[in-house]
């Protein structure tokens, strides 16, 4: 019987996401699926593990205190003895920075191929096939995996979360790690008000046509009455501090069911992020913007004229004008 497939992230949400995809392609090839929870010492894994069991056949918890630093050396060590152990044919790992790290480190340990920033997973012809955008958003590859050990770091938002429960149990498993080369200094969570990019379901996102960073109030007010987040493009990220957060092919995974995008040009790698968007909404006042081209809606006019308005217009239809 072949190896199992194995799933880790060092995300819960996203860990649960790849249980969803992983659920789908263990059935077509007929193997066990296993979920990876990695823990900083003793007991620092054992909620999560008893959660994710729910969806997978069996849930591998490591707990070892090199774990807690962010050495993906470490990590990757891990992950390569459990693959290992297991005799894993398939290993998907969440397609985070850390994540794809960790990939690569953990594909030359294996021996085996990695793709990262999947973004379709399916079995064709006895063949596993993948997608992955490449040059910075402009093509698709598609990519061909024959059956055999291989590492596909996946990308956040491709797969829904599980739906079949599968109620495994959990495996505690000792593993040798080396001691890790990076010393953590300090931790700083970023400041982020309202539903986080990746798990809101609309998202009202300002470009450079918003003059001033102050500006940006009319779109969370905006957002506010529509119930979503506020996002922006890289190029605003980069200016100001203020918006750690952007949508595009180097930004936040999102799939909002509305996508609004105020003063935004369009760039490749913008309209990349946006693939899985449901509903695009552009206000530009320049009819020609490549961000015209790829919106559901649009409304070529000043932002500082439209936005006011439909803000007016969302109030009176609440009650609060």
């Amino acid at each position: 019987m072949a190896g199992p497939l194995l799933v880790w992230s060092e995300r819960r949400e996203l860990l649960l996401e790849l249980l969803g995809g992983g659920s789908q392609l263990a059935s077509s090839i007929g193997v066990p699926l296993k979920a990876i929870v990695l823990a900083p010492g003793s007991g620092g894994g054992g909620e999560l593990a008893k959660e994710v069991a729910v969806w997978a056949d069996e849930v591998l918890l490591v707990e070892d205190g090199a774990l807690s630093i962010p050495d993906s050396a470490v990590y990757a060590s891990a992950l390569n003895q459990l693959a290992s152990s297991e005799r894993a044919q398939i290993v998907l790992v969440g397609s985070t920075r850390f994540g794809r790290e960790v990939a690569a480190r953990l594909s030359v340990k294996m021996g085996a191929p990695c793709a990262t920033g999947c973004t379709s997973l399916r079995l064709e012809g006895g063949k596993l096939v993948i997608e992955r955008p490449v040059y910075a958003g402009r093509g698709i590859a598609r990519q061909a995996f024959e059956m055999g050990p291989c590492v596909l770091a996946v990308a956040p938002r491709t797969f829904e979360k599980p739906g079949a429960e599968r109620k495994g149990s959990v495996r505690k498993v000792d593993v040798e790690l080396p001691e890790p080369r990076l010393e953590l200094l300090s931790v700083r969570e970023k400041e982020i008000a309202g539903p986080r990019l990746e798990e809101a379901d609309i998202i009202v996102a300002g470009g450079r046509g918003v003059e001033k960073k102050e500006d940006f109030s009319m779109l969370e007010e905006l957002a506010g009455l529509l119930g979503g987040a506020v996002g922006c493009s890289r190029h605003i990220a980069q200016d100001s501090a203020s918006f750690p957060e952007w949508i595009g092919l180097s930004g936040k995974k999102a799939k909002p069911r509305l996508y609004v995008a105020v003063g935004i040009s369009g760039a490749i790698q913008h309209v990349a992020g946006m693939r899985d968007f449901r509903v695009v909404v552009a206000i530009n006042k320049d009819g020609e913007a490549s961000i015209i081209s790829v919106a559901d809606y649009y409304v070529v006019g000043d932002l500082y004229e439209v936005v006011p308005a439909l803000i007016r217009a969302l109030k009176k239809r609440k009650g609060t004008a």
